[in-house]
């Protein structure tokens, strides 16, 4: 108490005179009479709703909370009344779903064991909510709500995030909520414009975003919704979901794709037409059925992957508990879960006649096919392919026509590919082979009669031994190689260098795509001598370098550009 008051007891009733209670820098003034009959009267400034955790911990309230609370009626029969402002109210569990701080305006009546309520909402990102009816609090519980305005998505941006999905714009929310609390029933409407979804983890983006769907109190019916893809083209849907407490939410949806452009960012684009179905509970498997028709698609081999990297095994020996959780929940999101249930299930035929090109590393070809998707997210069956039409490998020049090809798909929905391509040199039948993921393939070469592999692309491209070649041919097949394996090492560089004679070989391109060779060779144990061949006519140069020793070297170098030389001092520390 801040100040004294005075507490007066007489035939049974007490008696309070401003009663002033000082909390965390709130303060509670009652004052009033209670006995048989009630006549108090609460004032609250600025009381921390903090207070509340003393009675519930895992609530976790936050903000301060002003108003007055008036009781009348008998003890029996309470009759309270009151007028609440919560500012800055939050609570744990909206704290953990990303929702920030709001403000709460709540006034109405309690008496004869129900709760009339009118309350205001608003919050950051333009959140304005109205409603308030009637809550019975004994018995069934019986509900009698009504609320409107608009929610902003960015309400519920901390659960989105953790799918991977951003949601941006707000929904005009109308509905009413009536029934027993154990099963209510929603009815009203929810319509949306404008609003604009990525997925993040799949590369895609639809904007304009527009929906309305309507609520009986057993289904949701959505009577229109659609988007345009920011790659390309739109998407539709329509249909219904089961909003009934325990009914697993089924869902009846039609989704149509118009023309959709999908690119992942890496290897794949492509144009598609849809119509598709999403039929079963959505708290369980439900399946996504129906047939997507490939206009136009290009699978795209990278021209050059970085050789020097390779996977690093990292292992987290005698992890927290917490930290354990966390690798199972993102092993269940990337699939590598073992349970049998949830996600999405496949029953899905592809059809794309032709069109279908496979392109990168002198690689052009087009195929066609249809194939089937079985299964769930987590582990797609695919069966079926896409077969060769027509296509072409280029290798320094030299062009060779695909003679069989095919396109296909393991466990996942990486595509893998299989290509043929044969030429004659001479007497000798060879055939390159280019097969394994689409985004590392592996080039193999055989021929009949059998050559190694070296020997066979010296044969396919000058048509003559390699112990014939000159340095310069064989700088071009290196050239090739490495073109072809996308910069990777290979037992043909090795082969090559073994011909030449030299202790390094290295292909590499410049910032034009030309391809640039380095050659070098020790003279003996002090001397090494480097050459280096450009994209360009007159841009090779040779360079020496001599180790006189104590860490002094001497460096020179001659070409078409001009010559130098230079002294230079190392020391390891």
């Amino acid at each position: 108490m801040t100040k004294p008051t005075v507490i007066a007891i007489e035939n049974g009733k007490v008696g309070l005179q401003q009663l002033t209670i000082q909390a965390s820098g709130g303060s509670i003034v009652i004052a009033g009479s209670a006995g048989d009959t009630l006549d108090l009267n609460a004032k609250l400034n600025a009381l921390p709703a903090s207070l509340i955790n003393t009675f519930a911990p895992s609530l976790g309230a936050e903000g301060s909370i002003s108003g007055t609370v008036d009781i009348n009626g008998t003890t029996a029969n309470p009759v309270v009344t009151y007028d609440l402002k919560w500012s800055n109210a939050a609570v744990a569990q909206a704290r953990s779903a990303g929702v920030g701080t709001l403000d709460i305006a709540a006034k109405g009546r309690f008496a004869d064991n129900a709760v009339t309520l009118d309350s205001t909402i608003a919050g950051a990102g333009g959140l304005s909510f109205r409603g308030g009816g009637q809550v019975g609090i004994t018995g069934n519980r019986p509900i009698a709500m009504k609320f409107s305005g608009n929610v902003p998505f960015s309400l519920i941006a901390g659960l989105m995030a953790q799918q991977g999905f951003t949601l941006t714009g707000e929904a005009a929310v109308d509905v009413s909520i009536n029934g027993a609390a154990t099963a209510p029933q929603i009815t009203g409407s929810i319509t949306t414009s404008g609003a604009r979804l990525v997925d993040v983890r799949r590369n895609l983006a639809v904007t304009d975003l527009a929906a309305s769907v309507a609520l009986d109190g057993k289904q949701a019916t959505i009577s229109s919704l659609s988007g345009n893809l920011a790659s390309g083209g739109t998407v539709e849907a329509s249909g219904t979901i089961g909003i009934a407490s325990g009914s697993g939410f089924p869902a009846n949806l039609t989704i149509r794709l118009n023309n959709a452009t999908y690119v992942d960012g890496t290897l794949f684009n492509a144009n598609l037409d849809g119509n598709m179905t999403l039929t079963g509970s959505l708290t369980a498997t439900p399946i996504l059925g129906g047939t997507v028709n490939i206009q136009k698609a290009a699978i795209t081999i990278p021209e050059k992957l970085p050789a020097s990297l390779s996977e690093i095994n990292i292992q987290h020996k005698n992890a927290p508990k917490a930290v354990r959780q966390m690798e199972s929940d993102i092993q269940k999101d990337t699939g590598g879960g073992n349970g049998s249930g949830g996600g999405i299930g496949f029953d899905l035929t592809v059809n794309a006649p032709s069109q279908i090109f496979v392109r990168g590393r002198g690689i052009n070809a087009e195929l066609g096919g249809s194939l089937t998707i079985r299964g769930t997210a987590a582990a797609p069956q695919v069966s079926g392919g896409f077969d060769m039409r027509r296509g072409r490998l280029e290798i320094l020049g030299k062009r060779l026509d695909f003679s069989d090809g095919r396109i296909g798909f393991g466990g996942d929905l990486v595509p893998t590919i299989d290509l043929d391509a044969k030429s004659t040199a001479g007497s000798t039948t060879i055939t390159v082979n280019v097969a394994g993921l689409a985004n590392n393939p592996t080039v193999t070469f055989a021929s009949s009669p059998a050559l190694p592999q070296d020997e066979i692309l010296a044969q396919l491209i000058f048509n003559r031994s390699l112990s014939n070649l000159s340095a310069l041919q064989i700088a071009q097949l290196a050239s090739a190689v490495s073109q072809l394996a996308g910069g990777q090492s290979t037992s043909l560089l090795d082969g090559l260098r073994s011909k030449l004679g030299v202790d390094d070989l290295d292909i590499t391109t410049d910032e034009n795509g030309g391809a640039q060779v380095r050659a070098g060779k020790y003279l003996n144990d002090r001397t090494y001598i480097e050459l280096q061949q450009g994209s360009e006519a007159g841009s090779g140069k040779a360079i020496i370098n001599l180790d006189v020793g104590r860490g002094v070297k001497l460096r020179g170098e001659t070409g078409t550009g001009g010559s130098g030389a230079g002294i230079f001092y190392e020391k390891e520390y």
